[in-house]
């Protein structure tokens, strides 16, 4: 098992992977969590600092296993999030910085703490860049969690928690890879010389289209499995706004490549960038997340698919028609740390790209909803 339990601020009750008492492994409210990760979706937007925790557990002597416990996750307004732990004859007050400044996209980050309690090893690493910056910090000692306490965290969700940026968080029995986020479904057709085919049919070395008609060989395909949460709820882009030739669904993160009249008029440019997540509220996105809303805790969740495609220069391709960026590395295999603790650590360094930004500037959420409206009028 993997997935344990999940919760955004937008649920009501807490998400399960699975309902407790079916797993053969048989997890309980005393079992121990020797191991395992508690990942966090967060916004390092400046303006979301909130002032409260992301996440907080308090529990002394006299709760029902007599286990005291703090466990608590603050960030301040520069992109540093702490992790504070507490429990009898262990203290582990340990903070990571995001380490580029904050894009005008929102500033899309992942906080993974993971553990592992009889191996004495124990990790904080902050994802941002969609995986192109990778920040960690080993943790010695750390302690095992109870089963009820992972679920206690989630079902005391900080009423400042959203404010201060929290999407959503999520537990999992095993050490998740520090993987970049990625924004397709695997159903998205995707243009090829051969005619558009099924991201999930493509592999190493295949072929794939840019906008501007050129052929560029896949360096490699990136897919998860995750809960539809945070960075990897769904959105679906309807067709046929923005030259789609289908629906596409997409994390709210990934980013399309816009052009046309309307576009170098308002800009003064032939193309700009745009979040999926700016165009929600418009008639062009609907919610396609496979979460539910009015879930209680121990109902199961489905699990979702996301993919992406890692491609030589960080070109453009094609998806169900429109134009859509690629997986962006950054310099990662420059970082040796990070790439070290990266789910590409299995890879020789030379096969990574090394990438720079798309050029295209990045629109804020009002220039989307000024474009989207003279789009949808």
């Amino acid at each position: 098992m993997t997935w344990l339990a999940t919760r955004s601020p937008e649920q009501n009750g807490i998400a399960m992977a699975m309902p407790v008492g079916d797993h053969p492994d048989g997890y309980s409210a005393g079992m121990l969590l020797t191991q395992g990760s508690l990942c966090v979706d967060l916004l390092l937007d400046e303006a979301k600092t909130g002032g409260g925790p992301l996440l907080e557990l308090t529990r002394g002597r006299d709760n029902r296993c007599n286990w005291p416990l703090t466990l608590r996750l603050d960030r301040s307004a520069d992109r540093t999030v702490t992790l504070t732990l507490c429990q009898p004859g262990c203290h582990i007050h340990q903070s990571i910085t995001a380490p580029h400044p904050v894009p005008i996209s929102g500033g899309a980050a992942r906080l993974v703490y993971a553990w592992d309690s009889p191996a004495r090893w124990g990790r904080l690493a902050m994802i941002s860049s969609a995986g192109a910056a990778i920040t960690t910090a080993d943790i010695s000692s750390p302690p095992p969690l109870q089963f009820e306490d992972a679920v206690a965290l989630l079902a005391n969700l900080p009423a400042a928690g959203r404010a201060s940026g929290l999407l959503s968080a999520s537990f999992s029995t095993q050490i998740e890879p520090l993987a970049p986020l990625c924004g397709l479904a695997p159903e998205a057709r995707i243009a090829t010389p051969e005619g558009t085919r099924p991201l999930s049919a493509l592999k190493r070395g295949d072929l794939v289209l840019t906008p501007e008609g050129d052929s560029v060989p896949i360096l490699h395909c990136i897919s998860r499995r995750v809960p539809p949460l945070g960075h990897d709820k769904l959105l679906r882009l309807r067709a046929p706004y923005f030259g789609l030739t289908g629906d596409l669904v997409v994390a709210p993160h990934q980013r399309l490549v816009v052009s046309g009249a309307d576009v170098e008029y308002l800009f003064g440019r032939p193309d700009v960038r745009l979040t999926a997540a700016a165009l929600q509220g418009t008639a062009m996105v609907t919610d396609h997340t496979l979460e539910r809303r009015n879930t209680t805790s121990g109902e199961a969740t489905p699990l979702t698919s996301l993919a992406q495609l890692i491609l030589p220069r960080h070109q453009r391709f094609l998806a169900e028609g429109t134009a859509v960026e690629s997986l962006n590395l950054g310099r990662l295999r420059r970082d040796r740390d990070g790439l070290a603790a990266s789910a590409f650590a299995y890879l020789d360094r030379s096969c990574l790209p090394e990438h720079v930004p798309d050029s295209a500037p990045l629109l804020r959420s009002f220039d989307v909803a000024v474009l989207a409206e003279r789009r949808i009028a």
